[in-house]
């Protein structure tokens, strides 16, 4: 069984927030979204607990965590404002994707 270990720096720390911007697919660490954040950074975060916040400031759980060649990806659900039931999934991406 593989463990995740908080350490020093996570005591007390319930969540982290990733920004992510309209404009382009990557993952923020600041609320400026001017720092993109790396693959491994990124998988620590959602294995610690991220909470994702759009620029509208709506905020989302992710709901899963891919690597894609050397490109981490963040997965979340959005609702598509059709229908209260009706969703979309979105994505942010490290500071790897070339896109």
């Amino acid at each position: 069984m593989d463990k995740v270990y908080e350490t020093g720096a996570d005591q007390h720390v319930v969540a982290t927030y990733v920004y992510a911007k309209t404009a382009d697919a990557y993952a923020y660490s600041n609320a400026a979204r001017t720092i993109k954040i790396k693959a491994a950074d990124l998988k620590n975060l959602f294995l610690k607990g991220a909470i994702i916040a759009d620029q509208s400031g709506t905020l989302y759980f992710p709901t899963h965590f891919d690597m894609e060649s050397t490109v981490g990806v963040l997965t979340y659900v959005k609702n598509d404002g059709t229908t209260p039931t009706s969703a979309l999934l979105a994505t942010v991406k490290s500071e790897e994707f070339a896109g």
